[in-house]
């Protein structure tokens, strides 16, 4: 599977023969082209024309964040990802209902899995979440045997309603309490 690798340092980005490189005062670390789909840039960086054409054959977009990390812009390989190609394939998965669940099921694994990281990390600083971990992994099992769109989207509510439930242990705080969650449309508090 491809990475995303970020860059945050200030330097030149470049290409040599089939292979890139990040370059700054400090030296040059090597980018493993075959393995990285995307560059998430937030340093000042200089590029040319020949490290662009190089990532259009690589097929690696290029992200740009300014100095307070907003999002600027891309650089997407033309060939692959505006010519059409991309959207033919979105197209398809959106047509195919099995398609559709699967994506599904892979957003709400990777909701998960970041959820399980948030809850790790307080729990790592002594804060007692075993019980919502556990009940996360418990109702994460039914992801895989969902049936439809509706039934994850189920699944992951009884899911964040865990999560949200241990802001409170994390919080700890009695004027900072979450009562309940609304939605479509959210209730005005």
């Amino acid at each position: 599977m491809r990475k995303t690798i970020y860059i945050f340092s200030d330097g030149e980005l470049k290409r040599k023969d089939n292979t890139l490189y990040f370059e700054t005062d400090k030296g040059r670390k090597y980018i493993p082209v075959e393995n990285t789909s995307e560059l998430m840039v937030f340093g000042e960086i200089t590029v040319n024309k020949r490290f662009l054409e190089f990532l259009t054959q690589a097929e690696i977009i290029l992200h740009l964040f300014n100095r307070y990390g907003y999002y600027v812009g891309s650089f997407y390989p033309r060939e692959h990802l505006n010519s059409g190609y991309m959207i033919l394939h979105q197209a398809e998965h959106y047509l195919s209902a099995e398609k559709r669940l699967h994506l599904a099921r892979l957003f709400i694994d990777g909701a998960v899995k970041n959820i399980m990281k948030v809850l790790s990390y307080y729990q790592n600083r002594g804060v007692d979440l075993k019980t919502i971990t556990s009940m996360v992994e418990n109702i994460s099992q039914n992801i895989q045997n969902a049936l439809s769109n509706e039934e994850l989207m189920a699944i992951e509510g009884n899911i964040r309603e865990q999560y949200y439930k241990a802001f409170d242990l994390i919080l700890n705080n009695e004027h900072f309490v979450f009562e309940a969650r609304t939605k479509r449309p959210p209730l005005k508090g």
